[in-house]
């Protein structure tokens, strides 16, 4: 995991859990994946610089070439007489510095997510190791910072995009104290050395915990025999249960048995309670950290550059989402309790009037099923599924067998293709890293101007990276006056064909999918869509607030039978789409119980904001007079300690967890009032290009959504849509 000082030298590369509209560039010669195979001849990218197939030494001479280019350039800038700074001698070397760079950082830096080859593996992160070290020795230049502010302070008419480029590079350097005197620079230093080793404890300290708890094989009735198949055995013959997630989770949604998934609950939210003492010390010192670089606490420093602003803006926003949801939730609550109080009624009347000896046994085991304790936070997942069992008759492993990977990315680019004016082309003869890979052009449908090149890395390979994401290999932007063709890589680890049987995909896969090509759009994926001038407001460099957007909109066409059709197909007879009981149950499915799963995170959320907000804070006091006031009565469980197993206010997320809900209501927002009563409509579409994914990072947020939305965005569709589908 990147720590929170890598986040902000802007990750060299530029990740996402969401691939997108650069990635649509694979499309309809989908076909061909199976068959195409690299040519040796190497076709030329028209517009790029990305290296291709660089060898371990190639990729560390490249590595010092850039760290020489990079230093010469600023310290050509920094000679620069401040009575003599101009947008030509500072500004915009900076920028073409950039420009220029960013596919040749990349060309070093992605190898280790793909190579097969170890050396280039490990080379490749070598690399990645100086170029960070050098860029984090660029964002501490006091004499670069004085000559930028220089220039920022003279007032040079320049375009609103280059002021935006001269404001984000003022407050990058001053967001790491050079506007500070030396001694309180140097303490900024010091307080964030300290804040980087504890956060990485804390994630170690979890990481390191080895606990279980042990259970009969009575005790885990419930749990498929597959699962209790994987489970160690202590030397009593008891399963071992460890506090992981994988374990965890099976159990809590899948045990009958009360007590179990009570001791469970226990075990794994009071683990490694040595971290709630680290958690402290940890924001105390971010405190530290943003009152020396002029916040009044960390949540204000850490939201400042974000869409939501300040930490004001994020408490209204997450309280007012709580108090729409709180009568469904509610109702929701009623519904599980009731199920669990009816079901133990049931058992104790038929145990009163039964005579039969093994009836006697079976009610009684059956009542300890249901637990002694009243409905608890320890139940919330097992009702859920109960419920869900009964309403919806969702098979998914059936559901599965209508997802052909092939025929699910052929329909996602058919959608992308139609709704946003765009074709994709497989280009022929480019170099790849593998057999699997293939290239394609997106151009635009209308005009045939080549937008930019995709790369599709989908199946799994020894030594490949193991999540599903999206590489920027070049941005979207120009250099010496001539426009960078976009360039992106979407990798991803799905099954391949077997015996001539298609590897198939989850349902929770094919929104991943689609959400990933959203992403791409989100970030607007300079890829496709993007016309920022500057490399810093294209490709995947969005407000992380923003970032989601896009992707979370696509997702929605996931869950609408029409286009559910376009991406589904038997997979012995793919012109057998999918049926519409089982789309009509999928869309019904999605906001099952939404309203207590949103308040569990948003609990969470605030934990966050508050503990960034206010100093000296009860970490154990404050969650557990959150949790009932959130959760509906709900208690925190007893005896656990939340806030030592919450990684993401330790590291990454810390005063942030509420981006993820913040781009769930606007997305939800975006697709209500434009695309709700016509998932096709191509008007809309293009506006969606034009105005959401065009400019970048180039104009606020709100202005963007504003702009498309002929309005303010607002939190109501988001509530309305789980409150009708209740």
């Amino acid at each position: 995991m990147a720590t929170k000082q890598k986040k902000e030298r802007n990750n060299l590369l530029a990740l996402t859990g969401a691939a997108a509209l650069l990635a649509i560039a694979v499309n309809f010669a989908i076909t061909a994946i199976n068959s195409h195979k690299i040519n040796r001849k190497k076709k030329v990218l028209r517009g790029t610089d990305v290296h291709i197939g660089l060898s371990a030494s190639e990729i560390l001479r490249l590595a010092d070439r850039i760290i020489t280019k990079s230093k010469d350039v600023h310290d050509a800038v920094s000679s620069v007489p401040l009575d003599k700074v101009t947008y030509n001698n500072v500004i915009l070397p900076l920028a073409d510095l950039e420009a220029q760079q960013f596919p040749l950082v990349q060309s070093c830096v992605f190898p280790k997510l793909v190579s097969t080859s170890e050396d280039v593996r490990k080379a490749s992160a070598e690399a990645e190791r100086r170029i960070d070290a050098h860029v984090l020795t660029c964002s501490k230049r006091e004499d670069v910072y004085r000559v930028v502010k220089a220039f920022a302070a003279r007032g040079e008419r320049i375009s609103p995009e280059a002021k935006r480029y001269t404001q984000f590079l003022v407050r990058e350097f001053e967001r790491n104290g050079l506007n500070l005197t030396l001694t309180k620079r140097k303490e900024l230093q010091r307080l964030r050395a300290q804040i980087d080793e504890l956060s990485l404890r804390y994630i170690r300290n979890l990481n390191d915990d080895t606990s279980f708890v042990l259970f009969s094989e009575m005790e885990l009735v419930g749990l498929p025999v597959e699962f209790l198949k994987s489970l160690d055995k202590a030397e009593n013959g008891k399963f071992k249960i460890t506090l992981r997630n994988h374990h965890v989770s099976p159990v809590l949604e899948l045990s009958k048995v009360g007590l179990t998934r009570r001791l469970v609950a226990v075990a794994y939210g009071k683990r490694c309670e040595v971290n709630l003492s680290v958690l402290e010390k940890l924001v105390q010192l971010r405190h530290k950290c943003a009152r020396l670089l002029g916040f009044s606490n960390y949540a204000d420093y850490a939201v400042d550059l974000r869409m939501a602003k300040s930490s004001s803006k994020v408490f209204e926003f997450l309280e007012n989402i709580s108090a729409s949801l709180s009568d469904l939730a509610s109702r929701e609550l009623t519904i599980l309790k009731d199920l669990k109080s009816w079901k133990k009624l049931i058992f104790s009347f038929c145990l009163s009037i039964s005579s039969c000896g093994m009836c006697i046994f079976m009610l009684a085991l059956k009542r300890k099923e249901e637990g002694e304790f009243p409905f608890g936070i320890e139940d919330l997942q097992y009702y859920v599924k109960r419920v869900e069992e009964q309403q919806f008759n969702l098979d998914f492993g059936v559901v599965k067998q209508y997802f052909p990977v092939n025929l699910v990315l052929s329909g996602i680019f058919k959608i992308c293709q139609d709704l946003f004016g765009l074709r994709f082309e497989e280009t022929a003869d480019a170099e790849v890293w593998h057999s699997d890979v293939h290239l394609y052009s997106v151009f635009d449908l209308s005009s045939s101007e080549l937008l930019g090149y995709f790369y599709l890395d989908l199946y799994s390979r020894e030594g490949k990276y193991g999540h599903t994401c999206v590489v920027a290999l070049q941005n979207g932007s120009s250099y010496n006056n001539a426009p960078q063709i976009p360039v992106a890589l979407l990798i991803s680890q799905l099954q391949e064909e077997v015996g001539g049987r298609p590897g198939l995909l989850r349902f929770s896969e094919v929104v991943n999918l689609f959400h990933e090509f959203g992403h791409v759009a989100s970030t607007r994926v300079h890829h496709i869509s993007n016309r920022a001038s500057f490399p810093r407001f294209s490709g995947l460099r969005l407000d992380p607030d923003f970032a989601e957007i896009p992707a979370l909109v696509l997702e929605n066409w996931c869950y609408e039978s029409t286009s559910l059709k376009l991406l589904s197909g038997f997979h012995e007879d793919i012109t057998k789409p999918i049926e519409d009981e089982i789309c009509s149950s999928l869309k019904r499915w999605r906001f099952s119980f939404s309203a207590l799963k949103l308040k569990q995170e948003i609990l969470y959320c605030l934990f966050d904001q508050m503990i960034h907000s206010t100093e000296n804070v009860d970490l154990v006091g404050l969650i557990k007079h959150l949790h009932p006031k959130v959760m509906s009565g709900l208690p925190m469980l007893e005896g656990t300690n939340p806030a030592s197993c919450f990684p993401r206010s330790a590291i990454g997320y810390e005063a942030a967890c509420y981006s993820r809900i913040w781009s769930e209501v606007f997305a939800a927002d975006v697709f209500s009032s434009k695309f709700q009563d016509d998932i096709f409509n191509q008007y809309a579409g293009m506006q969606f290009r034009n105005k959401v994914l065009g400019p970048g990072g180039a104009k606020d947020p709100i202005e963007i959504l504003s702009d498309f939305l002929g309005r303010e965005p607002s939190i109501r569709a988001f509530v309305d849509r789980r409150a009708n589908s209740s």
